[in-house]
């Protein structure tokens, strides 16, 4: 073998530790990065900018949220978690009307969210439970949409969002994921801390 072709060996398997090298050093980063800047897996929108309010269809009238904190509460009539955690949204977008509007974006058609809660009803009236209606904004989100560009993975989902559009709360209402539940003192900090940037 000659001494050209050895040399020419020798370029050629270091130009492959060359890409090697960098291959890992790209693939492998971002992973760094996204541990040093402490990213949720089960958050993944918080801290970002939120996007666009996109739905279907109003079935209230459509609210102002120009100034005001948005909570986004995902839901469906056949989640029955979703629809436990009614009457504390109810409280909250009471207590909070000042500073934040409070949206029910249901992942189903409007067709199917009247049919959904005269089941309710009916379940209700058969256990002796009190039914609770939503008592705040509604909206469908049919095709998840929306609850998919929070890359949600599963409902009820509550997402709340400051003034200046940045997500400042993902997450299950009852909590999950060694993460809290929503509650009104959450909610407090977190209009207190971002209500003025």
């Amino acid at each position: 073998m000659g001494q050209q072709t050895m040399q020419e060996i020798i370029k050629l398997f270091n130009m492959k530790k060359i890409v090697s090298f960098l291959f890992i050093l790209f693939t492998v980063s971002p992973v760094f990065s996204q541990e040093n800047e402490k990213f949720d897996w089960s958050r993944p929108m918080l801290g970002k900018k939120a996007p666009a309010l996109d739905v279907k269809e109003w079935i209230t009238e459509k609210p102002e949220t120009t100034g005001k904190f948005i909570v986004l509460d995902f839901w469906a009539t056949f989640c029955g978690p979703c629809v436990k955690f009614t009457p504390h949204m109810n409280e909250f977008a009471k207590k909070f009307k000042k500073h934040a509007v409070f949206i029910a974006i249901a992942t189903q058609a409007k067709a199917d969210v009247e049919k959904g809660i005269r089941n309710i009803q009916e379940i209700k009236k058969k256990t002796n439970e009190k039914y609770v209606p939503i008592k705040f904004y509604q909206a469908t989100d049919p095709r998840y949409k929306l609850f998919s560009a929070y890359q949600g993975e599963g409902i009820p989902m509550v997402i709340i969002i400051d003034p200046s559009g940045i997500v400042r709360w993902q997450g299950n209402p009852h909590g999950e994921d060694g993460n809290p539940a929503l509650t009104e003192k959450i909610i407090k900090e977190i209009i207190a801390k971002y209500k003025n940037k």
